[in-house]
């Protein structure tokens, strides 16, 4: 016996429609969820994957040791020893 419709479109996810132009909008909920407004779209074996790609600025603070201001003079002190050669 076939199950209901219903049913069947319950155990699914939300169904996203694309336009003309290829665009498309996920639901609220799941951009939310994720906190990405960006994602990567891979083709796997029959079916599409969107990976949520996390802003930069959620990289701030993640090495708190990390000394900026000796990286930049390392870099100058570098590029300046590159330009003599």
């Amino acid at each position: 016996m076939h199950e209901p419709l219903a049913e069947y479109l319950q155990d699914t996810g939300p169904v996203i429609t694309v336009d003309a132009t290829g665009r498309m909008v996920l639901p609220k909920k799941i951009r939310d969820h994720y906190n990405a407004n960006r994602f990567e779209v891979r083709e796997t074996k029959g079916h599409i994957e969107l990976i949520p790609v996390k802003p930069l600025s959620s990289l701030l603070g993640i090495f708190p040791d990390l000394d900026m201001e000796a990286i930049y003079r390392d870099h100058d002190r570098e590029v300046a020893e590159e330009d003599k050669e």
